[in-house]
């Protein structure tokens, strides 16, 4: 009876020992559970919401001035130049966007040249152009054509510009440098009571990229042509995103922020955000703004 108690208190022993060992274990290894990652909270969130705010006074109407481009496009380096000219002649309420669409041999790259051409500049035109150069001016109608010819934009640019806006729009873009990557703040702020639907468009464009381009102003090609105002890319859709289905009231406000990674061909000092607020169904643009990225 004595060597049965001897082996039953060895064995309660060895059970209380491996007990003690496992419970051990278990805070061990819960103790060593990787700690999630701090919460940065002075980063601001981005935002997408609507609301209403006081009524604002409205901004004075700017123009959208989309000038049809291509590299092989013997003109269009002096409609370039009519586009500056009309936008320095008006104190800065123009506002300049160069699109480059897939349109046949006087859209097609260069070899060993940065490649200007988009599907959402396609997009954004709408009509493939028969011949270039040509222009858009707020997407609304010149003579019965939304596609207008170089002679026809300032006559068109300077009746737009006595239209009212009932939109008014802020805009920041800031370069974090650290992250490679830009941040966008817009603002549409309804100036009055507009039932109509409203969209608005994104787009990412730059400046001062060197490349070849015919020009008939020198005989052939230039191969150190300047590209300005270059349309990069439409953040969203190049047909619109929502901003609103009416105003129902001055103050109205849609808020919304993006991030916007660089693609390796962007240089970042060259980059502008353009938006425009326009009519959900004619494309008819009621403002626009552009800034540029800053540090």
């Amino acid at each position: 009876m004595g060597y049965f108690n001897f082996w039953f208190k060895f064995v309660v022993m060895g059970i209380k020992f491996f007990s003690i060992l496992a419970l051990s274990a278990v805070v061990f290894f819960t103790s060593c559970e990787e700690e999630p990652p701090v919460i940065k909270f002075t980063e601001k969130p981005l935002l997408d919401t609507t609301y209403y705010g006081s009524a604002p006074a409205a901004q004075q109407k700017k123009v959208l001035l989309s000038d049809i481009t291509g590299v092989r496009c013997n003109n269009c380096p002096r409609a370039a130049e009519t586009a500056k000219k009309i936008y320095t002649d008006n104190n800065g309420r123009v506002e300049l966007i160069a699109l480059y669409p897939n349109a046949g041999t006087l859209t097609f790259p260069w070899a060993n040249n940065d490649t200007l051409n988009t599907t959402d500049a396609d997009q954004l035109i709408g009509v493939k152009p028969s011949s270039l150069p040509k222009g858009m001016v707020d997407n609304v109608e010149s003579n019965g054509n939304v596609l207008i010819d170089e002679l026809g934009w300032n006559l068109a640019v300077t009746q737009r510009l006595a239209v009212q806006t009932p939109v008014n729009i802020e805009l920041s873009a800031k370069w974090i440098s650290s992250e490679d990557r830009g941040r966008i703040e817009i603002k549409a702020i309804a100036n009055q009571v507009f039932n109509s639907g409203t969209s608005w468009v994104i787009a990412i464009l730059e400046d001062d990229i060197v490349g070849k381009q015919s020009d008939a102003r020198v005989g052939g090609e230039n191969e150190d042509y300047e590209h300005n105002h270059v349309l990069r890319k439409v953040i969203g859709s190049p047909f619109g995103d929502k901003v609103a289905d009416a105003f129902d009231k001055a103050g109205y406000t849609r808020e919304k922020h993006y991030y916007v990674p660089r693609n390796k061909k962007w240089k970042a000092e060259n980059l502008h955000c353009m938006v425009w607020v326009m009519n959900s169904t004619t494309k008819e643009v009621y403002q626009v703004k552009s800034v540029k990225f800053t540090p």
